[in-house]
């Protein structure tokens, strides 16, 4: 092999020199190639509270293990020799179009997480072409899931509570409003035994102890947009306080059946899923 002395243009030509980027969000986000990616920066980012209450599930979270591992057992089998120059992956869900074969689910006490909840969410789910849920314990109002949204595909998740007037009252301002699926929710009439809550002391509202304010105290950005921005609360549901638990208790009723789907079904003019 013949050597040569480095030559500083062949070397320019074969490297380039990455412009820095100084919005540290977007920073962030381009680096997260996976969503345990961006599961690993809000673990980073985020009170441990808030954290598990949106990362966990109830009682020794195996359902959420099988969950997960079911996913994971999924396998692509490649087709070889096909065109696939051209990959359409829009689908349609409840009889309205999608852009991909799936929708964001609802979560309630979004905005606990980053400020923006339910509105980004929505947001981003119109700007991807896919339907967007807003939760019943949601903490941004159908009307705001909608102003985010104009013309993307909003759907609705129903509890029926023991006082049924609110439910009734939230199913005629979610057709109101345009949205054109309601997900009748029956997977609580009573609410799990959310460990990690109990044990981190979460409530609705936050209530603050020595160990909470000094885990927010590691949290500077979470913590300026807690006390900046409007109250953190249920959007859809004023009575609030409590564990997310003792909420559901409240809120929810064991007692709904048949009949309640029925009364629902009467009163929805769209798409019901159960």
């Amino acid at each position: 092999m013949k050597r040569q002395t480095p030559n500083l243009r062949e070397v320019l030509d074969l490297v380039s020199f990455k412009k820095p980027e100084l919005d540290g969000t977007k920073r962030r986000l381009d680096a997260a190639l996976t969503i345990e990616d961006l599961r690993r920066i809000a673990k980073k980012r985020t009170p441990r509270a808030a954290f598990d209450y949106t990362d966990g599930s109830a009682e020794g979270e195996i359902s959420l293990a099988r969950a997960r591992q079911a996913f994971q057992d999924v396998e692509f089998h490649p087709s070889i020799l096909h065109d696939v120059s051209k990959v359409d992956t829009s689908t349609t869900i409840f009889g309205g179009p999608s852009a991909l074969p799936f929708g964001i689910a609802p979560t309630g006490f979004t905005r606990l997480m980053q400020t923006e909840g339910e509105e980004a969410g929505a947001g981003a789910a119109g700007a991807a072409g896919i339907p967007f849920t807003l939760s019943t314990l949601g903490t941004t109002t159908i009307e705001g899931v909608k102003a985010a949204n104009p013309t993307g595909r909003n759907w609705f998740q129903l509890y029926v509570m023991r006082k049924r007037e609110i439910s009734y009252g939230l199913v005629e301002r979610a057709a109101a409003a345009g949205f054109d699926t309601l997900m009748f929710t029956v997977d609580t009439p009573v609410a799990g035994a959310r460990l990690r809550d109990k044990r981190n002391g979460f409530s609705i509202p936050p209530q603050l102890t020595v160990s909470t304010v000094l885990d927010t105290a590691t949290h500077p950005a979470w913590w300026f947009d807690f006390l900046t921005t409007r109250k953190l609360e249920f959007a859809s549901l004023t009575e609030t306080g409590g564990t997310v638990g003792e909420l559901l208790d409240y809120a929810m009723d064991p007692t709904i059946d048949y009949a309640d789907l029925a009364e629902i079904r009467a009163m929805w003019p769209g798409k019901l899923v159960v």
